[in-house]
């Protein structure tokens, strides 16, 4: 009975007030609404990365034929060329000058110029590929200057050298759009599954990690301002056990974390068809998994800390910088190797490993058991520092 009666407190101090619920379910499903609408254009109907096209406005003042080969090999490298007569700055642009032509046919270099978009985080995507196109056009000047080179003893005329220069220039340009070597992109039989994950998809495990964090967390908050105020040692004059007074409490927010996990499960599977319904055991495991690492870390961080305002600012900040670090904002794919392996110190990486498997491969219990074993060994370590500094709760 005491041990209800202290997880039902927790419960309604919990939800005492609306801005509660706002910040246990609202505000998370609007985040994977938001994040997920972000990844979306990114991802195609198998769940793989999408080739990127990127609009991009051109002034043209050329209408010459390397000006227009100029343009045609931009569409070749995935932008979505626009002529126009002004510049917009709120726009990736590129100006192409009007002696443009006449300057690579005369052997001569030529200048374009390309306006950023400000404030655009596609800008190298976009830069890359307009230097990419820059060197199939000027590649094939290169190569038929080269050709004339080497037969210029044989043209008797320099009009002949022109006319040999403009055909051999074509040809190249013509052989350019269909280049001899390819790259063709095969993806690993793990990366596939019979249910893709989506935008929403991708977005859904890293908002729930970094939401449930802060709830869980939050248990060093109540701890620390219940010492302060006096509650804990108040309570320990009645026949109460200090381990089953501070066992109500971390249950207590375990079950509220497990709780607002089995809301945004259930949301992201009715609102935008996130697929963990494909493998309940394994995500049930996972979950209670992180959410014993996470609810520990809290009762042993509330050792360590004097007031609830240094409590509540280290729970935000830490749940925050975990939840970044360990892959919940981003894929660890596309950081160093050497950033991975130092990001697996953290439970939010190993979380964030199982729910990727989970939602990408229909992982089976079988398959998350390593991430789970490791996310149940940082339980335990946090359990032992916090228990053995618990003594400073009852100062």
């Amino acid at each position: 009975m005491k041990l209800w009666a202290l997880i039902r407190n927790e419960f309604l101090r919990e939800f005492s007030s609306g801005v509660s619920i706002v910040y246990f379910l609202v505000l998370p499903l609007l985040f994977i609404v938001a994040v997920g609408a972000g990844l979306s254009p990114m991802m195609d109907s198998s769940g793989r990365p999408d080739e990127i096209h990127r609009p991009i406005e051109v002034l043209r003042q050329d209408d010459g034929a390397l000006a227009r080969a100029f343009v045609d090999a931009l569409r070749e490298v995935n932008l979505q060329p626009r002529e126009v007569l002004t510049l917009t700055e709120e726009e990736f642009g590129l100006m192409i000058p009007a002696d443009f032509s006449a300057r690579l046919l005369a052997g001569q270099p030529a200048t374009v110029t390309l306006h950023e978009a400000p404030m655009d985080s596609a800008a190298p995507v976009v830069e890359e590929a307009v230097n990419a196109a820059r060197g199939r056009v000027g590649g094939a000047v290169l190569t038929a200057q080269l050709g004339v080179a080497q037969v210029a003893a044989m043209l008797p005329a320099q009009t002949h050298k022109a006319a040999f220069f403009a055909s051999v220039l074509t040809e190249t340009l013509a052989a350019a759009a269909h280049p001899p070597a390819v790259i063709q992109v095969h993806w690993a039989k793990a990366a596939t599954s019979a249910n893709p994950i989506s935008g929403a998809g991708q977005a859904a495990a890293g908002q729930m990690v970094t939401w449930v964090q802060i709830t869980l967390l939050g248990i060093a908050e109540v701890l620390v301002d219940e010492r302060a105020r006096g509650t804990l040692r108040r309570m320990l004059i009645t026949p109460t056990r200090w381990v089953t007074l501070l066992g109500g409490k971390l249950l207590a927010h375990l079950l509220l974390g497990l709780t607002q996990i089995a809301l945004l499960i259930v949301g992201g599977e009715l609102l935008f068809h996130v697929g963990w319904g494909q493998s309940s055991a394994a995500t049930a495991l996972v979950s209670v998994a992180f959410a014993l690492a996470t609810v520990s870390l809290g009762v042993w961080l509330a050792t360590l800390v004097k007031t609830r305002k240094q409590a509540s600012s280290i729970t935000m900040g830490l749940s925050l910088t975990m939840a970044a670090l360990g892959g919940a904002w981003w894929p660890l794919e596309i950081t160093p190797p050497a950033y991975r392996n130092i990001a697996h110190l953290l439970p939010t990486t190993w979380a964030m490993q199982a729910y990727d498997k989970i939602l990408t491969q229909g992982a089976a219990v079988s398959d998350v058991w390593l991430e789970s074993l490791v996310l149940l060994g940082f339980a335990a370590v946090f359990v032992a520092l916090g228990l053995r500094a618990s003594g400073k709760l009852r100062a």
